[in-house]
């Protein structure tokens, strides 16, 4: 799938490329004209403009893995 045709919807990660600097986030919602993300990991949700929020790079995805991925303790 190219990236023209990647539209950010609800459980998905995206980049809010509208703030400085950009903010990795899953996709909460989207609803009136703007999209609703999460930091990965949890925190405070905040609004982007769709126009502003793209698909993550294989960096970016490389960060998400690291704060989302559980981790276990030895001998588990």
């Amino acid at each position: 799938m190219s990236d023209d045709a990647w539209m950010p919807t609800a459980k998905r990660y995206a980049v809010d490329t509208g703030s400085s600097p950009p903010r990795l986030g899953e996709v909460t919602r989207c609803h009136e004209g703007s999209v609703f993300l999460r930091p990965p990991g949890g925190g405070a949700e905040w609004a982007a403009s769709p126009e502003k929020v793209r698909r993550p790079t294989d960096a970016e995805w490389a960060r998400i893995r690291v704060v989302t991925t559980p981790v276990r303790a030895v001998g588990s």
